[in-house]
């Protein structure tokens, strides 16, 4: 499933991963989330909502450039670094960002994340 993310004015594109929790977040889409800052290892911002967490682990490692959501506090979260294993932590897919512009973002960045236009030949 594409996806592409507005970052300030730079679009980025990504991909979420074939499984139950992204697939809900996708149809969900087109959202525009506040991402802060947390613990200097990646931008997260609420859902408002939780995600169903059947047909996952119940725990992830995620790594810099995937993108994840983290059930206990429904939050979107895009890393830039590493934050080890975390019970609750489901990793959704991968963006290709910059990820010392993503660590540089100030708290309060507004994000429009939206299905990828499908691209039809003629």
């Amino acid at each position: 499933m594409q996806i592409e993310l507005t970052i300030n004015d730079t679009l980025v594109t990504g991909d979420l991963y074939d499984h139950p929790v992204a697939r809900e977040l996708f149809d969900l889409l087109p959202l525009e989330l506040v991402f802060n800052d947390f613990n200097q290892v990646e931008k997260v911002a609420s859902l408002g909502r939780s995600l169903t967490l059947r047909g996952v682990p119940s725990a992830d490692a995620p790594g810099p450039g995937e993108i994840g959501y983290y059930a206990p506090s429904q939050g979107l979260v895009l890393y830039y670094d590493s934050p080890g294993r975390w019970p609750g932590l489901v990793v959704m897919g991968r963006f290709e960002y910059d990820l010392d512009a993503l660590r540089a973002l100030p708290n309060g960045t507004r994000i429009r994340i939206a299905a990828k236009p499908s691209t039809q030949s003629p």
